[in-house]
């Protein structure tokens, strides 16, 4: 079989500009996708969109390569022709075509039983670490439910009357309220964070949200030894006009009611965070609900494990 170096050379040629094409458009999809938030491809493009344009590439390379060597190849028997050198055409016997088919073959069969093995104990895997993270998930919300129903009967009354009389940010108060969240944070495992969320006094805002956060001190005893010691706390306080996320506004909503809303998807918000382990309630001062109180903490790793998973928060309303 002799090889028509022109018509390799011809056939690379269009099949590189299709496949730069090819290229081009999905590259320009993956990023409007990817930066503009579209979300116009599948999933499973999503995915592999790396990989995909990596493959598209060097099979790019590898024809732009085939194309050059077979005009190379083409301008050199032309050349031959013209000075009048003749050399007796290559030829491939069909039986040495077809193992070499073949071998060729049965690599790339390798290379995709591989691939769905490796993707089988990818799923598996995924699947346990699921499991593994919403098992976590609930046990440490569970934990910060009964924390918290212990938690809200720390409050003392002189301190729900300056929640309920809006005087709570003044020197006195502020720094009796920040005291008790403080070491309300430090007595618990994990030190979580501990916010509360009242009624504001002002028009046009809402709701004033006080919460601390632990402040650490690091301490290296070496390049790779390091401790984290906790230093105290910081105080935060921020107002709103309204709760941005529809969903989290109603839970809070009914919650002044002194009702619950189970979560029935993942949220995200100002104060409910169902991704974590977290908790809440309501504090009442002469039975009248003066403020809602956060609890939330951290389960580290997992990575995209986490997408679908949450809590459905507190079974009941956990009240003082």
């Amino acid at each position: 079989m002799k090889i028509n170096y022109l018509f390799v050379s011809r056939l690379t040629t269009n099949l590189t500009l299709f496949v730069f094409m090819l290229f081009a458009a999905g590259f320009i999809l993956w990023t409007s996708d990817e930066f503009l938030n579209w979300d116009i491809l599948p999933d499973w493009i999503d995915n592999y969109a790396q990989l995909i344009i990596v493959i598209f590439g060097f099979f790019a390379f590898l024809l732009v390569l085939s194309s050059l060597l077979s005009s190379l190849a083409v301008l050199a028997e032309f050349a031959a022709q013209q000075m009048g050198v003749s050399a007796p055409p290559l030829k491939f016997s069909r039986k040495k075509m077809w193992i070499v088919l073949s071998v060729i073959a049965m690599v790339l069969v390798s290379f995709l039983i591989f691939h769905q093995i490796d993707q089988y104990r990818e799923e598996a895997r995924l699947a346990k670490n699921r499991v593994e993270f919403q098992e976590k998930l609930n046990k440490q919300s569970e934990e910060l439910d009964k924390s918290l129903s212990q938690i809200i009967t720390l409050f003392p009354d002189a301190l729900l009357e300056a929640i309920h009389n809006h005087s709570v940010m003044e020197k006195a108060t502020r720094k009796e309220l920040m005291k008790l969240l403080s070491a309300i944070s430090a007595s618990l495992p994990q030190i979580p964070q501990i916010a509360l969320l009242m009624p504001a006094e002002q028009h046009p805002y809402q709701y004033q949200k006080i919460w601390i956060t632990p402040e650490y001190d690091h301490r290296y005893y070496n390049e790779f030894d390091e401790q984290s010691v906790l230093k105290g706390h910081d105080a935060h306080q921020q107002f709103f006009t309204q709760l941005p996320n529809v969903v989290e506004r109603e839970v809070i909503e009914v919650l002044f009611k002194g009702k619950i809303k189970p979560l029935t998807k993942r949220l995200s918000g100002k104060l409910l965070d169902n991704t974590e382990p977290s908790s809440w309630g309501v504090l009442k001062y002469q039975e009248d609900i003066v403020a809602l109180i956060f609890l939330e903490g951290d389960i580290e790793g997992y990575g995209r494990v986490r997408d679908k998973i949450f809590h459905a928060g507190p079974k009941t309303l956990i009240s003082n």
